[in-house]
């Protein structure tokens, strides 16, 4: 009898709740919430990801995003350009948070933990943005579904 190798079951489920929003006292602040569960957890959590605009427009110019979004959607009539480029916008906000939270997972993030703040792992984020430039630009491009992209 043969024993097939089990696939490896995630430790965490991750699913984007909403977001990104703008913080209700603090306009510089975004914000998504995640509902994360974990295998040996009896129930799963809400947890708010938060960052500023202004390390966001920091990674955005770093790694050239903005500019890399407008050439990839050029092609496009100027009603879809503007509906696409600004769900990209939303993607990577999405992807830099999706990214924290791993980090945080990463480093035993426990269930009484109901925010990552703003002001957690930025050094560590910067660094793992850097190093998935391109599964970013992959990510957002799946996303998207751009019409007349190869």
């Amino acid at each position: 009898m043969t024993t097939l190798p089990s696939s490896k079951i995630p430790s965490y489920r991750i699913t984007l709740f909403f977001g990104p929003e703008v913080h209700e006292t603090d306009s510089d602040v975004l914000y998504c919430v995640f509902n994360v569960k974990k295998r040996s957890w009896k129930g799963g959590i809400q947890l708010v990801v938060e960052m500023t605009r202004t390390q966001a427009a920091r990674l955005n110019r770093l790694l050239q995003v903005e500019t890399w979004l407008q050439n990839v959607l050029l092609h496009l009539p100027q009603h879809e350009y503007d509906e696409y480029f600004q769900r990209g916008q939303e993607l990577f906000l999405q992807y830099l948070c999706r990214t924290k939270l791993q980090l945080a997972i990463n480093q035993g993030l426990r269930r009484e933990t109901p925010l990552l703040s703003q002001d957690v792992l930025t050094p560590e984020l910067e660094k793992a943005i850097q190093e998935s430039d391109h599964a970013l630009k992959e990510y957002v491009l799946t996303e998207l579904d751009v019409p007349g992209l190869e």
